[in-house]
């Protein structure tokens, strides 16, 4: 009996990649891609980063079960790390043919399930995780089609080592991981190939790629190799880059990004505190002054890109002092966009045993100070952009008018009277004319193409 599945993906982008593969598997085995309403085995892609990621796996998945299914699957991070408690959680909810399938056991869904559902004395719930020990290299996977998305991710890189003291991801990851530049290249020619524009390089710590190869590399080697290719083709691309730590950003970086043709004009680099002695207790190995340093580097390039960051408020001995200091950078450095996390002790870190908790309504009250600063920088950020004129890869058309992302990551509403989806996923040039909220309003200065068929 051919069966229907739902996909439900959280967390981060390579979490985004791997479901899509998980997706492709199935349907390739014959399974069917259907709604939530309508399936018959759920497949919940989870996160770990934080407390309130561990609950809403919990949520879901005792939602999925009202639902009397086939099966539900919990994979990724939080089936990786916890699989013996959320098996205990399961019996005491009653949780109908729970599987709790490790990041190894991801990559062979297709196969597993099709065992699996010809077997009728399975005892339920049941877990199928190898050790972080035998992650050994970064699954080599190739996806044909992207499914749902107007921008190609690429997955070049897996695992993390650094061990900042909060951080349970090396805990759930592994040692870092690097997919080889030949199958990087494949893939990015397939994404090429169905009509994709913009390039998204992604991993769990991109900035690792390479380390662990023979010979070892560097991130420039493989973006060099890419800006090559890309150059191949002789037309408009972007190239963005998920995240980079401050301290992987050095010269031969920089060379790079002064020279590349297709490099996004943004960067997402983790702050985590503007606090030295804060850094130090998180096991972060920068200080406040060579997060600035880069960033105005980085800002005399493009002065015009979206400079994001993670901070972390309320790191257990964070004082007034502390904070002011994270205060003060990001009001003093080029970044224009903030990710706010309050801490979230996660069991088994360093971080979770620190003593001098801070109160949680001063953490709340921390948060709300940084969300009104970042803000009014982000207004003015977005005021400074108008009359300007940037490449506009198109998401979506709805309301008789394109949403896009531009190239420095700003929403963007696009007068072009042309609902023809084969332009999703084209890049346009567009200047920008006024500002709604926090999207800014374009008018297309060139059409693209029509696909050919």
């Amino acid at each position: 009996m051919i069966k229907k599945f739902f996909v439900k993906t959280l967390g981060c982008k390579v979490n985004q990649v791997e479901s899509s593969f998980i997706i492709e598997c199935l349907k390739n085995e014959n399974f069917i891609p259907s709604s939530e309403k309508e399936a018959q085995i759920f497949i919940l892609n989870s996160c770990i980063v934080t407390a309130k990621a561990e609950a809403e796996c919990r949520k879901i998945i005792k939602r999925w079960a009202k639902k009397n299914p086939e099966l539900i699957i919990l994979t990724g991070c939080y089936a990786q790390r916890f699989p013996q408690e959320i098996l205990d959680w399961a019996k005491k909810q009653c949780i109908p043919n729970l599987i709790i399938l490790g990041q190894k056991e991801k990559f062979e869904i297709s196969q597993i399930l099709k065992e699996l559902l010809n077997k009728s004395d399975i005892e339920y719930p049941l877990i199928m995780v190898e050790h972080l020990s035998k992650l050994s290299e970064c699954e080599p996977i190739i996806l044909h089609k992207f499914f749902g998305h107007s921008r190609a991710f690429v997955k070049v890189q897996d695992g993390c080592d650094n061990f900042c003291s909060y951080c349970i991801v090396p805990y759930s990851r592994g040692a870092p991981r690097s997919a080889s530049a030949e199958l990087v290249l494949n893939q990015i020619k397939v994404f090429i190939n169905q009509g994709y524009e913009e390039i998204v390089l992604t991993g769990i710590h991109l900035g690792k790629w390479g380390k662990d190869l023979d010979p070892p590399q560097k991130l420039t080697d493989l973006l060099w190799k890419i800006e090559e290719f890309l150059l191949s083709y002789g037309k408009e691309f972007i190239l963005r880059l998920s995240s980079l730590e401050v301290n992987e950003i050095d010269e031969d970086f920089l060379e790079f990004a002064k020279r590349s043709k297709f490099l996004a004009p943004h960067f997402h680099i983790p702050l985590q505190s503007g606090s030295n002695k804060i850094l130090k207790l998180m096991n972060r190995h920068y200080s406040k002054e060579q997060y600035i340093e880069i960033l105005e580097k980085l800002y005399k390039i493009f002065p015009h890109a979206t400079f994001g960051a993670d901070v972390i408020v309320g790191f257990p001995g964070e004082d007034d002092t502390d904070f002011c200091s994270t205060y003060e950078v990001v009001k003093n450095s080029p970044l224009n966009w903030l990710h706010i996390f309050p801490f979230s002790p996660r069991p088994g870190t360093k971080a979770e045993k620190f003593k001098n908790k801070v109160p949680f309504e001063t953490i709340k009250k921390r948060c709300q100070i940084l969300k009104d600063l970042i803000a009014q920088k982000r207004e003015k950020f977005l005021e400074k952009e108008i009359g300007q004129t940037r490449k506009v890869v198109l998401e979506k058309f709805d309301e008789q008018k394109w949403k896009g992302i531009s190239e420095n990551y700003i929403p963007v509403f696009l007068t072009i009277e042309l609902p023809d989806p084969d332009l999703k996923g084209k890049i346009v040039k567009a200047i920008f004319k006024n500002k709604k909220g926090d999207h800014l309003i374009g008018e297309v200065l060139s059409i693209p193409q029509k696909t050919k068929e």
